[in-house]
């Protein structure tokens, strides 16, 4: 008896599943399990969770069975394929070109060959190349609907897939395909991740889609185009390229052919211009040049940005995890990117028990595969669009393209501005609010990191240049932006230079001597004197001492009692201050509000009250110490609440040990309720808090000229 071998098995499975073909992890779970591996095996040979590799076998072996007509298992996977194999005769076939001609048959002058090339436009044929296994996926209904109706109604010519690293363009992309590949003859799916040349490419394309060797194809690009075109036009043909950002430039303004690269414009080009029936999609990080906007008239060329999962995303979590009420905060701070999310969930069932809260409160959000893939994606940019990353991330808020050209020095032009900004948006690392700019939490956290390390290389190397373009710490920014820069990136710095130098002389030593140097220097110093000073006065006490009112530890007596009757507490509440924060808040407040207790420290309560409520509550705490009030508050920029809560006037003592006042607070009840009519929401009002203040800036100047 002949003994089956594994690539006996394959192609039988081949033969039975005919147009389709196992993904790459269905293939290798396929011959793993005919080694007899189990899942566990598998899938730290593979690199995925077990639970994952276990999904993954139980579709395909639901494929199988299909295929089979015969119930396929685990356990009975060679019993059942070498019983198929007497019903299955697997051999390679070419396709008999004389039959084709009388089936509405394509010609093609090969340049190589004086023969027509003849081929059969009826005769469907696929190609999915190294396409990922779509078996699992998760949301994006509308995102499919969209595309489908371009490619099937508007009979779209050329569609791009665009979306920041992880957020899922290569499932997507292969999810489309398979949900359109009915209306279409012959298709195709290939990577451009190691960078082939478009000749290369177009070669084994041509190969495939007239079937005929590659060996007798030309070389050139314009005579491969005009065997590509005619077979777009005599076919139905899909075409799916992926990661085509690796054949953009890097290190300039996005949507520019690396060198020797110049020639897929072309193609894009003719793709989208010359009339024929068919479709290439393509998926990118970066928006080529060729490509047109969302909102552009041109129905054959179109764009679809991805953007995160939304509510869907829970999905992606074991079934006790999917439904915890910290699994909102997880996807909100990932913005629903896929990858991370999947990098994250594993990190929270491997280390942290399943408790995404205790995940959370570590703070330390960008690592692993989550870095890698920014890192890839700053390598991208180009000088400009570092610049207008790293403002962005100590601006900590939507900014304007005219206040963040004002950040930059020196001050570059307005077109120089938007271009960048402009591209940024189209490499999916900055979002739009309104007229304003910012970043998703994970990006500036990721930037906040660079920030810092880049501050600290620059310090200790006594090279200036960084501390000089960057203010760590805004002098003109709103109270809670500059304590949260300081928190951010001022202390980590602060700490990284006392570890390097070991003592606080040692340090104040250091930057006076890098200060000096600042002094020799003859050209314009820009933000480094101030950074330096910063250092200089963090590094003389605790920074808590120097900028904010309140230690870290509580020393006093009757601080004690207070945050002891806060923290046994099983109502929600805080201690605050009458300068508009909360230095200490305890649990139940931090699980009702869906934030950690270091997200509620570095809020500033004053633009949540509605105008002048804040100020009557402290004047009748004055009248009388400790009572019971109803009052109205935003929650958030979006709810506005009827709040029920008791209040205690008391005194606290700051580092210098003096006497604060302050107000204890427990909360009744909250009910969410309409804003009245034409109320400012917190944000609205800080706006209006900054427009004052470049008012009177803009009043001083017109005095002072």
């Amino acid at each position: 008896m002949t003994t089956m071998t594994i690539e006996d098995a394959i192609a039988i499975v081949d033969s039975a599943l005919q147009n389709k073909r196992l993904s790459n992890i269905q293939e290798q779970v396929f011959r793993q399990t005919w080694d007899g591996k189990t899942y566990s095996e598998i899938a730290e040979s593979c690199g995925y969770d077990s639970s994952y590799i276990r999904d993954v076998g139980y579709r395909l072996w639901k494929i199988l069975s299909e295929a089979f007509e015969e119930r396929v298992t685990k356990h009975n996977l060679q019993v059942v394929v070498r019983t198929q194999s007497k019903n299955f005769q697997v051999q390679e076939t070419q396709l008999d070109l004389n039959q084709t001609i009388a089936h509405n048959p394509l010609s093609l002058v090969n340049p190589h060959n004086a023969e027509p090339i003849a081929i059969d436009v009826n005769a469907k044929r696929c190609d999915w190349g190294n396409a990922i296994d779509t078996s699992i996926f998760y949301g994006r209904t509308q995102e499919l609907a969209t595309g489908k109706n371009w490619i099937t109604s508007d009979r779209c010519r050329l569609l791009g897939v665009f979306g920041m690293g992880g957020i899922g363009k290569t499932a997507f992309a292969t999810k489309l395909a398979e949900q359109v590949q009915s209306e279409f003859t012959l298709i195709a799916w290939k990577s451009l991740r190691n960078a082939p040349t478009v000749e290369t490419m177009l070669a084994e394309l041509v190969c495939f889609l007239t079937n005929q060797a590659i060996s007798t194809l030309p070389q050139d690009l314009n005579s491969l185009l005009g065997l590509f075109i005619p077979v777009l036009k005599q076919s139905r043909c899909l075409i799916v390229l992926d990661n085509v950002e690796s054949i953009l430039r890097s290190g300039e303004i996005t949507g520019q052919y690396s060198e020797g690269y110049e020639g897929y414009g072309e193609l894009f080009r003719q793709v989208g211009e010359v009339r024929h029936q068919s479709c290439l999609i393509l998926t990118s990080r970066e928006k080529p040049h060729d490509v047109l906007p969302p909102d552009s008239s041109d129905r054959m060329v179109r764009s679809l940005q991805l953007t995160g999962l939304k509510e869907e995303a829970r999905q992606m979590f074991q079934p006790d995890l999917a439904s915890a009420s910290a699994t909102r905060k997880l996807i909100d701070f990932y913005c629903g990117n896929p990858l991370a999310l999947t990098v994250v969930s594993r990190s929270i069932n491997s280390m942290f028990d399943g408790d995404i809260q205790e995940f959370l409160d570590q703070e330390a959000n960008v690592f692993g595969d989550i870095r890698y893939l920014l890192d890839q994606q700053y390598g991208r940019l180009s000088e400009r669009e570092q610049q207008v990353m790293y403002w962005l991330a100590i601006e900590r808020e939507p900014i304007t393209t005219d206040n963040l050209r004002q950040d930059i020095v020196p001050m570059i032009s307005k077109s120089q501005i938007l271009e960048s900004v402009i591209s940024l948006r189209w490499r999916s690392l900055i979002e739009k609010n309104a007229n304003s700019f910012t970043q998703q939490p994970v990006v500036m956290e990721y930037m906040t990191d660079r920030l810092v390390d880049m501050a600290y290389n620059a310090a200790i190397e006594r090279s200036p240049e960084f501390l000089m373009s960057y203010a760590l710490v805004q002098p003109r920014a709103e109270d809670y932006i500059r304590e949260t820069q300081i928190r951010h990136i001022l202390q980590p710095l602060t700490n990284r230079l006392l570890a390097y130098y070991g003592t606080v002389d040692t340090l104040q030593r250091e930057l006076h001597s890098l200060l000096e140097t600042l002094r020799d220097r003859q050209t314009a110093i820009g933000y480094a004197q101030g950074n330096i000073m910063n250092l200089l006065k963090a590094s003389q006490t605790d920074l808590t001492k120097s900028f904010c009112r309140f230690p870290e530890r509580v020393t006093e007596h009757s601080d004690l009692q207070i945050l002891e009757r806060l923290l046994e507490s099983d109502r929600a509440g805080g201690l605050a201050t009458w300068d508009h924060r909360i230095p200490w808040a305890n649990n139940p407040l931090a699980e009702q509000t869906s934030e950690t207790k270091t997200q509620i420290r570095s809020k500033n309560l004053y633009y949540q009250w509605t105008e002048g409520s804040l100020e009557q509550l402290q004047q009748e705490l004055k009248q009388q110490p400790k009572f019971r009030k109803k009052y109205h508050a935003w929650l958030n920029e979006t709810e506005f609440a009827a709040i029920d809560a008791d209040f205690e006037a008391v005194k606290i003592t700051d580092t210098l040990n003096q006497p604060v006042d302050a107000r204890l607070v427990f909360i009744n009840e909250v009910k969410i309720v309409e804003p009245p009519a034409n109320l400012p929401t917190p944000s609205d009002r800080r706006a209006q808090a900054r427009k004052r203040k470049q008012d009177l800036r803009a009043n001083r100047s017109k005095k002072l000229g």
